[in-house]
């Protein structure tokens, strides 16, 4: 299936521009003669090879024979970025296997010698004399030789504008041409086989009344619009055993753009190598398998690092700072451990922060085949697993391009559509009262139900309206629980470190208030009073609680987060602490904890 539609406006618009971009350009130049030297563009005949050649003359000026410098190498257009800086040169020539290769080089790169150039031209296939005097003339070849065409680059992949860049082709340039320019050729991840038909057909119809495979999907739809609709960056986590499931929803999702081989990437990577990878997938899907192979004591900066959606600051030569990689993307991991079960490994607590990060999700659906529901005519889960992944590798790609053609021509009017999908399934899937925390994954959540149901609509998947959305929301019901609730997390966890500290503790270090006799108490952490109900209220020092109780956390906050919650009393003046006399301690201030503490303790 394609993006157009016989008899759509927006397809026939497509459809024109498509055919404006193909139209024959201008005849380019074929010989250049400057400051006595002449370059040329020869056809091969039966005595010469085709490519660029170079005249010089002897000493009484007369015309030497020409020079053979490499294969023919084409300088389409002289590219600049928004701000009319980064110039460049768009070059194109073919490989000895016949294969067409561009690149869009930055000027800069000839500022020396050449040799970056040089070597990656020769690496993707230029065909190139061997003498030193030949290579320096190809550098001199590509920076006097006339261009009159004009180009736009840009240093990232995504959202240009109202323009998607691919490595290949930016879709929705209609007044000037659009490409991706950077120091090496790129070497994308993206790749189409098959048609957006067959993927519909096979492995989006394998996939219906699996929440688990339909939620991949719908990942990989996503990441697009959210650039239209502001969302941040986010990742989700497949958690599960082996062999249930989890690799099948990766190729699911790296079907929509690529070979579910070639897509999918490894969490074993450096810090500055996850950087570049996030880069190369600005508003794209990145995903990452296999989490435990990451450092522990790397995994959550890591979290943080693609969430954040920005690199590390560097320094120039000079010192002055380098412009920082930045990008917007969606992340599909998978793992047979959380990632806070991984940091604890290395001795490391996640924080919230890094949880909502990376959203966890339970891979098996429960329905006691893995992470699959529904077998759609196979006959074990194993053999459906097998056929979806078979299904992805034969059509894969094609439906992504679909897809960003249809969002780029209907941008404009998606951005509300977007905004109301996602609002209203925060609205059906979030309990009221819930946290900032919860709602900020809910919303990524929606944004992947609202692409799903968009696709739908528009006959890219085949699915009956509505299946993305439950699936989505079955997904999100298994993080939320997972989660612990719809309450901030820090805070539960500063309500189980309280708790923690009295269970392990008891009253071995708190004091009678009202013991007639002076008592010996090794570490006093305080003292208790027992009321008329025979329920004891303990009394915490101050240092204590600073130093002890609320350890990691910020004293304050946390008691503040305490008395909101009814487990400190506070005094009459509004203040956390209360005033007691206490043995040997007149007019101590105190936190007083009540019996509430106790109450919501699972």
């Amino acid at each position: 299936m394609t993006a157009t539609t016989e008899g759509d406006p927006v397809a026939d618009d497509l459809e024109r521009l498509k055919a404006a971009r193909s139209a024959p350009p201008a005849p380019a130049p074929t010989t250049h003669k400057v400051s006595g030297m002449t370059f040329t563009l020869l056809e091969a005949t039966k005595d010469r090879s085709a490519g660029v050649y170079f005249i010089g003359q002897d000493r009484e000026g007369n015309e030497r024979a020409p020079m053979w410098l490499c294969a023919p190498l084409r300088i389409l257009a002289e590219t600049r970025g928004a701000k009319s800086d980064d110039w460049g040169k768009l070059l194109e020539w073919h490989d000895a296997d016949g294969v067409a290769h561009r690149w869009a080089m930055p000027r800069v790169l000839l500022s020396a010698d050449g040799l970056d150039v040089r070597r990656e031209l020769m690496r993707l296939g230029l065909a190139m004399a061997p003498s030193r005097a030949a290579r320096d003339l190809v550098s001199m070849y590509l920076q006097v030789w006339p261009v009159t065409e004009r180009a736009r680059c840009v240093e990232r992949l995504g959202w240009f504008g109202g323009v998607y860049v691919l490595p290949e082709e930016a879709i929705g340039a209609d007044h000037e041409q659009v490409v991706f320019q950077s120091a090496q050729a790129l070497e994308p991840a993206l790749s189409t086989l098959g048609t957006a038909d067959g993927w519909r057909d096979t492995a989006a119809a394998l996939s219906r009344g699996n929440s688990r495979m339909v939620f991949a999907i719908c990942t990989a739809l996503a990441p697009p619009l959210a650039n239209i609709c502001g969302e941040d960056s986010g990742g989700f986590h497949l958690r599960g055993a082996s062999s249930s499931g989890k690799s099948t929803a990766l190729a699911l999702a790296a079907s929509v753009w690529g070979s579910p081989s070639g897509y999918p990437r490894l969490w074993r990577t450096t810090s500055n190598g996850l950087e570049g990878l996030a880069a190369l997938h600005n508003d794209g899907l990145l995903i990452l398998d296999e989490l435990s192979q990451v450092d522990p004591k790397d995994a959550g900066e890591a979290a943080y690092l693609l969430a954040n959606g920005q690199g590390k600051v560097r320094a120039t030569r000079t010192g002055a700072a380098k412009p920082s990689a930045r990008w917007r993307l969606l992340f599909l991991s998978a793992g047979e451990e959380s990632l806070s079960a991984l940091m604890l490994k290395a001795g490391k607590k996640a924080n919230a922060g890094q949880e909502i990060r990376l959203a966890d999700i339970e891979a098996d659906a429960g329905a006691g085949m893995g992470a699959f529901e529904v077998l759609n005519d196979q006959p074990t889960p194993a053999a459906l697993a097998l056929a979806i992944k078979d299904a992805a590798a034969r059509h894969h790609g094609s439906v992504g391009v679909a897809w960003l053609h249809l969002v780029v021509a209907r941008r404009a009017a998606l951005a509300d559509l977007i905004a109301d999908g996602v609002r209203a399934f925060v609205d059906t899937h979030v309990p009221p009262g819930a946290s900032g925390q919860v709602l900020r994954v809910a919303r990524r959540f929606g944004l992947v139900a609202t692409a799903g149901e968009l696709a739908t609509g528009y006959g890219l998947t085949g699915w009956a309206e509505g299946e993305a959305s439950t699936a989505v929301g079955l997904c999100f019901a298994s993080w939320l629980d997972g989660f612990g609730g719809i309450g901030n997390k820090e805070h539960r966890a500063l309500l189980s470190q309280v708790r923690a500290f009295f269970e392990v503790h008891g009253a071995s270090r708190f004091e009678d208030a009202d013991a007639q006799n002076e008592q010996r108490v090794i570490n006093r952490a305080g003292f208790y009073r027992t009321g008329s109900d025979g329920v004891r209220q303990f009394l915490v020092l101050p240092e204590v609680f600073k130093r002890e109780v609320c350890a990691g956390h910020d004293a304050k906050a946390a008691a503040k987060v305490l008395t909101d919650a009814g487990v400190i009393q506070p005094g009459a003046d509004g203040r956390q602490t209360r005033t007691f006399r206490l043995p040997n301690i007149p007019a101590a201030r105190v936190y007083a904890f009540t019996a509430k503490l106790w109450e919501d303790a699972e």
